[in-house]
């Protein structure tokens, strides 16, 4: 049973203790390099900041805004504000001047620690508006302004360790962290949402020991792992996994970005990495494209090689068998797996549904894919595949210590110490999602396999009535149908209608090589999504993938967009889910024109 007393802080310093305070707790990239910091540095560096901030009158329980990309900047200020029970708000650094606007507004931030002159520029656009501002940290050096309260992250960090000596100041740091316990505030972190403003999810210390102490008992990580960390940090998923490795004393390295992904991991070698289904789709559709490149001898034997390891999934093994998938192994599996630093055990999927394909697919190379489940609200993982327990076109069994039950309209309840307090000055929004008895409504509809894995099968408010009375989820054929080539996503309408249309953002390069395969190699996007034959032929791709489906879920006809889907022209949340109605309404007349 976990102390009352203790905190998300306080289990990471008895961790830090116990594997020795010079020893190496995470690695980042610095100009290009790899750079290694242990946990007393990390706790000092946490223990300047912390200073810092508490000098300049933010004390326990302000808020305090973190706006980051991914670097070693961001875990100090985390641990800085967490460990004394100042609340931080991480947002997206996508995010608007107006969005970050209505947060900080919203939570009445003191001060807010950011990365770069981007997003100091769009905080001093705004800086007016803030009234409970006090200060800007700034993680990049050269933006140091103090007349207008704006420091530099690093050069505070040397002026305050010349004043102080580091001993003393760690004790005392320590000392302020022993007043927060499992019922303290941890974090606030506001849901983009697909509609209305985002709500801030006010999570607790109990909230993260809980969900980090049960991720631990699904013996997925071990003290032995690493762990490459680059989906965004201010999600409460990523988040968590980093505690969780920080909690397990495993090592986490922090990505240079998206763009040097590639050769992070091969300079890494992780053991353990998360992922959202798009990337994965990505990786499998380069390495298929890089099969479709070689000589036909050699695609026969990859072929082969790819069915003959997904027929034996899970299947005892005669001695002639596993000799056969040795040789496999050899000539295919493990030159898929160097590509992504040939030492992965696992790939931890969230954020979104994954196409059973895609799973099978790394699956027969030797890569296991747990696909979890999980919201902000529940700080966030509920259930999670196993590697003893892996059911593929699930989101695996409930974590130990959560409850998990499916109420008569299918909707998924959650309860445990991992569901949130409530929603940050919204009592009416708190009440609503969450019962008398604890449980929470996720909105998700979902069943429980024969084996007591969880399936997510939809949404309760995307339910989409047809003029006939069928109720469709469009969720899951969406996510079938993205697994074409040329669908980067599609959003599916057909509310009172006889049948489903689809308005599709397509792949900019697949459709160039759509159009050279159909001789219109002439023609800019903007003639592309437009003409006739191309729509014709990205339709009969759609079909392949939705022929499984029963005809009236099926999409009858689509229409494509020139303009990408993107977070700045509003159709897609940070988390890159899609907003429906900004899609509904932007692109009205297209439907209407899919209807006549």
């Amino acid at each position: 049973m976990t102390d009352k007393d203790t905190s998300l802080f306080k289990e990471f310093y008895k961790v830090a203790k116990s594997k020795g305070l010079n020893s190496r707790a995470i690695q980042y990239y610095s100009e290009g390099k790899l750079c290694r910091m242990s946990y007393g540095e990390l706790i000092i560096k946490a223990a300047l900041v912390n200073k810092f901030l508490c000098d300049n009158g933010i004390n326990t329980k302000d808020r305090v805004g973190i706006i980051s990309e991914n670097r070693i900047e961001w875990t100090i200020s985390d641990l800085a504000t967490i460990s004394t029970g100042i609340v931080n708000v991480p947002t997206f650094p996508n995010f608007t001047a107006e969005q970050q606007k209505f947060i900080f507004n919203d939570c009445d931030a003191k001060a807010i620690i950011l990365s770069s002159k981007l997003q100091l520029d769009k905080i001093l656009s705004i800086k007016s508006e803030l009234e409970h501002l006090k200060l800007i940290l700034v993680m990049d050096d050269e933006l140091e302004d103090l007349d207008n309260n704006v420091y530099s992250f690093h050069k505070v960090l040397e002026r305050y360790a010349d004043e102080f000596k580091e001993d003393k100041l760690v004790e005392g740091f320590i000392e302020k962290s022993q007043s927060v316990n499992l019922d303290c505030i941890l974090t606030l972190i506001y849901t983009s949402g697909t509609t209305g403003n985002p709500k801030g999810v006010t999570l607790l210390n109990k909230n993260a020991v809980s969900n980090v102490t049960s991720i631990q008992k699904a013996n997925v990580i071990n003290s032995s792992d690493s762990f490459l960390s680059f989906l965004p940090m201010c999600h409460a998923y990523e988040r968590t996994v980093v505690y969780t490795f920080f909690l397990t004393g495993a090592l986490v390295t922090i990505a240079q970005s998206l763009d040097t992904l590639t050769s992070n991991i091969n300079e890494v070698r992780p053991t353990i990495v998360t992922a959202v289904p798009k990337l994965l789709e990505t990786i499998r559709n380069k390495v298929n494209n890089a099969f479709k490149n070689e000589t036909d001898s050699k695609k026969k034997i990859i072929y082969k090689a790819l069915d003959y390891s997904i027929t034996r999934l899970d299947k005892k093994l005669s001695v002639v068998e596993k000799l056969k998938l040795k040789v496999y192994d050899k000539l295919v599996y493990s030159k898929v797996r160097a590509k992504l630093g040939g030492n992965l055990k696992y790939i931890i999927s969230g954020g979104a549904a994954l196409q059973p394909e895609v799973q099978m697919f790394f699956h027969s190379v030797g890569i296991n894919i747990l696909q979890g489940y999980g919201l902000t609200e529940c700080l966030p993982v509920v259930s999670v595949n196993r590697p003893t327990h892996l059911e593929i076109g699930t989101v695996g069994p409930p974590l130990d210590d959560v409850e998990v039950r499916i109420d008569d309209n299918g909707e998924i309840l959650v309860r445990g110490d991992l569901v949130m307090k409530g929603y940050w000055h919204d009592d009416f929004a708190t009440k609503s999602s969450i019962d008398d008895h604890g449980w929470y409504y996720t909105g998700d509809i979902g069943e429980f396999t024969e084996s007591g894995s969880l399936k997510i099968t939809g949404r309760i408010k995307s339910i989409i009535v047809t003029s006939g009375g069928k109720n469709i989820s469009p969720s899951p054929i969406e996510d079938l149908i993205r697994m074409s080539d040329y669908v980067e996503h599609i959003a599916i309408f057909g509310e009172g209608q006889d049948y489903l249309i689809g308005i599709v953002s397509p792949d900019k390069d697949e459709l160039k090589s759509l159009a050279k395969t159909l001789d219109l190699d002439d023609f800019d996007l903007e003639g592309l999504v437009s003409n006739k034959k191309v729509i014709s032929a990205v339709k009969k791709e759609i079909d392949l993938h939705q022929s499984s489906l029963s005809k009236f879920e099926r999409v009858r006809k689509v229409g494509l967009v020139a303009t990408p889907f993107s977070i700045d022209g509003g159709e897609l949340t940070p988390k890159m889910s899609m907003k429906k109605s900004k899609i509904e309404q932007k692109y009205k007349p297209m439907i209407d024109e899919l209807y006549k």
